[in-house]
């Protein structure tokens, strides 16, 4: 080999480390079921997390003030509408804000997943939130398999939701 031949051989070895590169799914094994959250909505109905049994939800607890949340709710979105079809609901639970200002923002943001609120935050202590966002993954028979505290992006969020779905088919 020349050392004409050594850029190339430098990109080649590039190329072949970021195609193998893989962002690691979170942990998938939880057993237990999820809380039946039953909170209520910014139009005034109520969102219970048990009438979603037989479906993949991700639930996402989220706030307007909170930058990591806001940018990953076109994330969400997204994955939301390429897989709701397919049996994936994707969830927010906007922690600590008002209905009137969350609807304002879900509208203006063009989020059209269901979303539900903790105005007054009781879900933090009660589910032990420490972080936003974080985000739970609940199989179609209603068990947390897993969560992931921080934002993720619409790869990852797709991967999850393809595994889920996969299991949950028969």
């Amino acid at each position: 080999m020349t050392w004409r031949h050594l850029p190339l051989l430098v990109l080649a070895v590039l190329l072949a480390a970021c195609a193998s590169f893989a962002v690691p799914l979170p942990a998938l094994d939880g057993a237990q079921q999820a809380p039946d959250l039953t909170l209520p909505t910014p139009e005034g109905g109520t969102f219970k997390l048990s009438d979603l049994r037989g479906k993949v939800v991700f639930v996402n607890f989220w706030g307007t003030y909170c930058p990591p949340c806001v940018d990953e709710m076109p994330a969400l979105q997204s994955v939301y509408q390429e897989m709701a079809g397919d049996g994936l609901v994707v969830v927010g639970v906007n922690v600590e804000e008002k209905p009137a200002k969350v609807a304002a923002w879900t509208q203006e943001h063009g989020i059209t997943f269901p979303i539900a609120l903790s105005d007054d935050g009781t879900v933090n202590p009660v589910l032990a939130l420490r972080h936003m966002p974080t985000t739970w993954f609940v199989d179609a028979n209603g068990v947390l398999r897993g969560k992931m505290i921080g934002q993720m992006d619409a790869r990852i969020a797709r991967r999850v939701a393809e595994r889920l779905l996969a299991e949950s088919r028969p």
